[in-house]
């Protein structure tokens, strides 16, 4: 078990971790890839998941060509696409009960490729449920979602449509698929910001240079196109726009929150498998697992997702239970090289 803490009164074993912006937590780093989508299909069965990959898929006997593509398009960029198989014309009830399945299942992105009438308040659902696997389970997960203003790092807004060089025209709603196979796909040393949407020609609506930067303003995900057709995301951020001192504006990007995501994973991963009812909580039993994440931060450092790190970073104290630790760690996470700010001088 994991999750966040505000003072030493947690009931169940598990990691527990606070990321902040002043003071950010920073053990193999863990894979990713996955992505949880859910979709009404005409076949299949309600509830069930089916896997894909671009090597193969299960998909249930009758899948429609349509049904397959918004996997299609989440499989250009991420590694496996879960489908849950959402009722026709499902209902919150029908989006309720898929979140408490994926309570159990391993994904880095989820999916909810739908909007407007009737659907906001199975996105404001989704929005809370992240909420809530971030903060309470300690789960290192976001969700994609087409215009909602979530104001928060877990959930990414995408809202523009994208023109494909067929012709097919993909709503917001359906873009969020390619989106959130970006997101799972990317590493935690790569950014999606400039990513080449493949097969697209063409965005909708078209923005201008003012018009992004107001999008970006509000925490959109956006694409732009260029004179060769060309369409790249604009900015890979999230929906967080209200900023403070311990959740700062390097929380609005998704490389950091893929970071600070992994670290959170791979903690738990690491202390669930090799030390909780195995290592004594005694000195000895501490430095064992100050040495450990250690060597994990150094690796991370030596993949270039966080810099200066110094072991002397890391604090392992006893906590006030007798089988409690408390781990202090200062990392640097490092961002993309995306603004570079140039003087000229004219004379």
């Amino acid at each position: 078990m994991s999750g966040t803490w505000e003072s030493q009164n947690k009931v169940l074993p598990g990691v527990y971790l606070n990321i902040k912006t002043n003071e950010p937590l920073s053990i193999t780093p863990g894979d990713r890839g996955t992505v949880l989508l859910l979709q009404e299909m005409d076949a299949g069965t309600d509830g069930e998941i089916y896997e894909a990959s671009a090597l193969e898929a299960n998909w249930p006997e009758g899948t429609a060509e349509a049904d397959k593509l918004l996997t299609k398009e989440a499989l250009k960029l991420a590694k496996t696409v879960l489908i849950y198989k959402l009722p026709d014309s499902h209902t919150e009830a029908h989006v309720t009960a898929a979140l408490e399945t994926a309570k159990t299942v391993f994904f880095n992105v989820l999916c909810y490729p739908y909007d407007g009438d009737g659907k906001a308040a199975n996105k404001a659902a989704i929005v809370s449920w992240i909420k809530a696997m971030r903060e309470d389970e300690g789960r290192g997960c976001q969700a994609v979602l087409a215009n909602q203003e979530a104001d928060y790092e877990g959930v990414i807004n995408v809202t523009q449509g994208i023109k494909m060089s067929g012709g097919t025209e993909l709503t917001a709603a359906q873009v969020t698929a390619w989106v959130a196979g970006a997101t799972a796909g990317a590493s935690i040393t790569t950014s999606n910001t400039g990513t080449k949407y493949v097969d697209a020609v063409d965005v909708i609506p078209r923005m201008s240079k003012s018009q992004m930067e107001t999008a970006v303003k509000a925490g959109q995900f956006i694409f732009k196109v260029d004179t060769s057709q060309n369409v790249t995301a604009v900015y890979d951020i999230n929906s967080l726009v209200s900023t403070t001192v311990e959740k700062g504006k390097l929380f609005t990007k998704n490389r950091i929150v893929r970071t600070l995501d992994n670290i959170r994973n791979d903690i738990t991963t690491i202390y669930e498998s090799s030390y909780i009812g195995k290592i004594n909580n005694d000195a000895n039993g501490r430095n064992l697992l100050k040495a450990s994440l250690s060597e994990y931060f150094t690796e991370l450092q030596n993949m270039g997702a966080i810099q200066n790190f110094d072991p002397a970073d890391i604090t392992v104290e006893a906590g006030v239970d007798f089988d409690a630790v408390v781990v202090t760690i200062a990392i640097q996470p490092v961002d993309s090289v995306e603004k570079i700010y140039i003087t000229v001088n004219l004379s």
